[in-house]
């Protein structure tokens, strides 16, 4: 990951053919790996399609590199096309390491990508979860008898609740709403 990672470009690209039909007509040309396939986030209704792909940088054309593009999303400025990040292989099973664009303004580009760990659960559910790297400073190192007053902010939410529902290929799982008769 830390190859593609550092030829990133700052913001995404749009691309040609990215409507929900023509997805589907090609991924079922392929045989497809665990995580390609036709997503839809939970929280917004968003559609996202996540294929393969050799970028031109690497030399090796390794293929374990997936491409996140955008088919449908609530905000209307972003296009069908948008490339919304990059997601490679990890060497734990249905874990994937993804570099996404975050940010989205009136110009329809996606920027400033953040780093996730993507996990995908009971063949049909995608969890994203944000990771970074922190600095902590402990001033009590340093100021060792000062007023022991301090201040922290804790996210007591818990992670993986955020996320995507597998759309295409069908999966082979229970349904998540049964039908009853």
């Amino acid at each position: 990951m830390g190859q593609i990672l550092e030829s990133l470009p700052a913001h995404s690209d749009i691309l040609d053919g990215y409507d929900k039909t023509a997805v589907i007509n090609r991924l079922k040309q392929l045989p497809l790996h665990a995580i390609e396939g036709v997503w839809q986030f939970v929280g917004d209704g968003a559609l996202i399609s996540i294929e393969r792909f050799n970028p031109n940088f690497i030399a090796d054309k390794q293929d374990n590199i997936y491409r996140m593009v955008i088919i449908k999303s609530p905000m209307r400025a972003i296009q069908p096309g948008t490339i919304m990040g990059y997601i490679t292989t990890t060497t734990k099973r249905n874990n994937y390491d993804a570099h996404i664009y975050t940010s989205g303004g009136l110009s329809g580009i996606l920027s400033k990508p953040k780093t996730f760990t993507l996990t995908i659960t009971d063949d049909q559910f995608m969890s994203f979860n944000e990771y970074k790297k922190e600095i902590k400073v402990n001033l009590w190192r340093w100021l060792p008898y000062i007023y022991r007053i301090g201040l922290s902010i804790k996210d007591t939410r818990p992670k993986g609740l955020d996320g995507c529902i597998r759309i295409y290929p069908q999966s082979t799982a229970q349904p998540l709403n049964p039908r009853y008769l």
